[in-house]
């Protein structure tokens, strides 16, 4: 049996004022556990003046998580938080029924790098209407290991021995997994599902090379072992079941989605404090 059941190439998507690589959802697959989007940022290097700007926006029924390896951003939200977002630190939103946030550039006087993920995690069924929330992780809390071959950072979830600060809603897994060449490294099996996404190096996957900047969804049921140079992010958990994505919007309820739509055209969602104008209009409308 091999180790990758598909693997999905990168789609370029403008988002705000700059660009990302979208590798969550495709039609093929909607869902890797309960993560139903995942935006690859970068790797870019911003000119002096130049920011990246996701204007004030909605959520319903899913949590987002903003992981960056280099830069930095500023998160804003409806619930009054005010944060910024350094290398190795860990943002997590719960919108519940529902949030508005803004995302921008902080510092722009200099020449700078700007590399993260930014996911979206699918809430379980008693969550999706639940109050909003906001937790920050800074990087020094975020645990780390030494395994033979590799080290390991949990960013969210639990694997590896290793269980993150982040309040997750459901179980899952995401991890940055640092390979130095030494020797091969088992792949954890904890969770249903599983998908690897390379940012850099010579990453194999039970000796077959993995492509940079793809997801390669692993096979249920195998243990594989990775091997090789470079940086690979591990994502995934348990399903939390179909969900409905439209926009910004996750739900269970289609009905739901409809009713955000409305809520956003007629602005009855809660605003971002000092940060709504230029809020992002419905599309289509």
């Amino acid at each position: 049996m091999t180790a990758v059941e598909m693997t999905i190439a990168p789609r370029s998507r403008p988002v705000g004022s700059g660009r990302v690589e979208r590798l969550l959802p495709v039609r093929q697959r909607r869902m890797v556990g309960p993560f139903i989007f995942c935006d690859h940022i970068g790797p870019d290097e911003l000119a002096p003046g130049v920011g990246v700007d996701v204007p004030s926006h909605p959520h319903i029924g899913l949590s987002t998580l903003t992981y960056l390896f280099d830069g930095s951003m500023v998160h804003r939200d409806s619930l009054g938080s005010v944060q910024t977002i350094e290398p190795g630190a860990v943002n997590w939103m719960t919108a519940g029924r529902a949030v508005v946030h803004t995302e921008r550039s902080g510092d722009r006087t200099t020449t700078r790098a700007m590399h993260g993920l930014q996911l979206w995690v699918a809430l379980p069924d008693d969550a999706e209407n639940g109050p909003a929330s906001f937790d920050h992780q800074p990087a020094d809390a975020i645990p780390s290991a030494d395994l033979d071959g590799a080290r390991v950072r949990m960013i969210a979830g639990n694997g590896f021995g290793l269980h993150s600060p982040v309040p997750v809603s459901s179980p899952l897994v995401l991890a940055e997994i640092r390979l130095d060449g030494t020797g091969p490294v088992p792949l954890d099996t904890m969770h249903e599902e599983r998908a690897l996404l390379v940012l850099d190096g010579d990453v194999r996957l039970d000796r077959a090379p993995l492509p940079v900047g793809h997801l390669s969804v692993v096979a249920a049921g195998t243990t594989p072992w990775l091997d090789g140079t470079g940086t690979v992010v591990l994502l995934g958990g348990e399903p939390v079941g179909p969900r409905f994505i439209w926009w910004n919007f996750v739900h269970s309820d289609r009905d739901c989605i409809e009713q955000a739509k409305a809520d956003w055209t007629a602005q009855r969602f809660p605003i971002v404090p000092d940060d709504h104008a230029g809020w992002v209009p419905l599309p289509g409308s």
